[in-house]
């Protein structure tokens, strides 16, 4: 049993104390073999802490061990006081190959929180293929979640997706069709795009590729269409590009300035409404 040290600190004073975890828990099912709280230990929290403003909190302990504390402090106890949390990874002896959902659970413990410390970041990054100290984005952790839920009940995953999002792709490519536009650009290479395969298989344009901004997964191929950094996309000149994405679109909207910047279209699903079948673009 490895417990996880909470260390809290307010504009007047600061104090700690202990989340009791196991490694042979109903958590560990869902979220891999490293210890998780044991049930009631995260409620206790609510006694341990102070009733004044929180500006930050450190969680000692495995990234995967700090997923459900940092998932209550931020949704249930402190949703509003947005305190930075900060997971201090002060050792780092694993030697096994760990399970999916065990990996999964430890690099969603790296993007939720503000910050990562970690003793031995390199080896994370050859045995992990992730830097703990980069901070990750919603879209990020959003597709760790779902993995999770799918090594879980991947009927889970297909109930909460839905149909929706990709008769949402299909409206906006055919309507990039009306427009006059050929080739076209798939902006993300996240959660979305992953599920909504079926709006690529007879599209109205050309996919010329889908983009994606982590230069690590250049060379990839998602439904059959290779995926490259946004600078590679301008060279390729499609007629537009088209923002794959909800949670995060507004994100997108920003760093798509360098294709507008080239003269190349942005469309967004989600940000303003279509109306009588004209694109939605700013």
């Amino acid at each position: 049993m490895t417990n996880v040290l909470l260390t809290w600190k307010t504009s007047t004073s600061k104090g700690q104390c202990s989340i009791e975890c196991t490694s042979d828990g109903p958590w560990n099912t869902l979220l891999g073999d490293d210890p998780h709280p044991v049930q009631g230990s995260i409620d206790q929290l609510n006694d341990q802490l102070p009733s004044e403003r929180i500006e930050s909190i450190t969680l000692k302990g495995h990234p995967s061990s700090c997923v459900l504390p940092i998932l209550w402090v931020r949704t249930i106890w402190a949703s509003t006081q947005q305190a930075r949390i900060s997971i201090e990874w002060t050792s780092f002896q694993d030697t096994t190959q760990p399970a999916s959902t065990t990996q999964l659970a430890l690099h969603l413990g790296c993007l939720l929180a503000d910050e990562v410390r970690c003793d031995d970041a390199n080896q994370v990054i050859d045995r992990y293929g992730f830097d703990p100290r980069s901070p990750g984005i919603s879209e990020d952790a959003f597709d760790l979640l779902s993995g999770i839920v799918d090594l879980w009940d991947p009927a889970l995953r297909s109930a909460v997706l839905g149909d929706d999002w990709t008769s949402d792709m299909k409206r906006v490519l055919n309507q990039c069709a009306l427009a006059g536009h050929k080739r076209v650009g798939i902006y993300g290479a996240g959660t979305y795009t992953r599920a909504i395969g079926e709006a690529f298989m007879s599209p109205p344009v050309e996919i010329c590729c889908i983009i994606d901004d982590d230069t690590r997964r250049a060379g990839e191929r998602m439904w059959g269409f290779a995926i490259v950094p946004p600078e590679s996309a301008i060279e390729m000149k499609p007629d537009a590009v088209v923002l794959s994405a909800n949670s995060i679109e507004d994100l997108l909207w920003d760093r798509a300035s360098k294709f507008r910047d080239a003269g190349i279209e942005t469309v967004r699903i989600y940000g303003h409404a279509p109306t009588s079948g004209a694109l939605s673009h700013a």
